[in-house]
């Protein structure tokens, strides 16, 4: 995933960018914002190999993420909404390299199977819908993830697997991928899909496949050996039939010793 970073609500604090470590919130005079480790904090967000926590003061009252309160420690993921204080922070990733969602043929039923959309806020939280065919997310009657709510129109997006890749299309100007607005999408698993505030959900599926390189062809003299793949070539010790010889070597010797043996 890109960079995460940290986005303030009031628009006067630059996004944090969160990186490996520790990053302590507290009250400024401007609002909410980073502070020192040794000076008073509400929040603190930790990126280590575990992933993304958030602490929260000990005492401290009124922390939502998406909706939700926290009163001691929550795990983030990019897309989440951090209400304290009477701010709002938003976890941003930048995902420049999947905003454009290319047009790709043919379909693959047994890897679109595994996609799924898991509801992490609102009406549908802890459903589970997959993406075995297209599905049209809005108000109308007849959508396959139906979501009410001011601005959500009849149909707000659609969300397909194509080849095993979940692709995000014609989506309205409020939905947002891990924090950023996005009308197309590339998606992968972990990525949360947020529509309007309080309607989030979450991919759920294989992460995406590693790209195999071919094996490198050496050139060779035209003998045929040489223009074998360095892993596929044989050495010629591998090609002899040790076994054969070797048998073959000792009904010779036994031999030997019945013709030549003592008489």
């Amino acid at each position: 995933m890109s960079e995460l970073r940290l986005r303030f609500s009031d628009g006067d604090q630059p996004d944090l960018a969160v990186g490996a470590g520790v990053h302590a919130l507290g009250r400024l005079p401007t609002g909410l914002g980073p502070v020192d480790a040794e000076q008073s904090w509400l929040l603190r967000v930790s990126n280590d190999r575990r992933g993304l926590w958030l602490t929260v003061a000990e005492g401290l009252r009124g922390v939502h993420v998406n909706g939700r309160p926290v009163q001691h420690v929550a795990m983030l993921r990019a897309g989440d909404s951090i209400h304290v204080d009477g701010g709002e922070l938003l976890l941003v990733a930048a995902n420049a390299d999947r905003v454009a969602a290319p047009v790709i043929a043919g379909r693959d039923p047994v890897g679109n199977l595994r996609l799924v959309l898991r509801g992490l806020g609102g009406n549908h939280h802890g459903r589970s819908l997959n993406l075995e065919k297209p599905r049209r997310i809005g108000s109308a009657t007849d959508a396959d993830l139906r979501i009410d709510g001011p601005g959500i129109a009849p149909q707000h997006a659609l969300i397909e697997a194509v080849n095993g890749q979940a692709v995000l299309r014609d989506a309205a100007a409020d939905v947002q991928v891990n924090g950023q607005r996005v009308r197309h999408a590339l998606l992968q698993a972990g990525d949360q899909v947020a529509f309007d505030v309080q309607h989030r959900f979450v991919l759920e599926g294989p992460p995406p496949a590693a790209v195999v390189q071919p094996p490198r062809v050496r050139e060779g003299n035209g003998d045929g050996d040489d223009d074998l793949p360095a892993s596929g070539r044989r050495h010629w010790t591998l090609r002899v039939p040790w076994l054969l010889l070797a048998a073959i070597l000792l009904a010779a010797a036994l031999s030997a010793l019945l013709l030549f043996g003592a008489r």
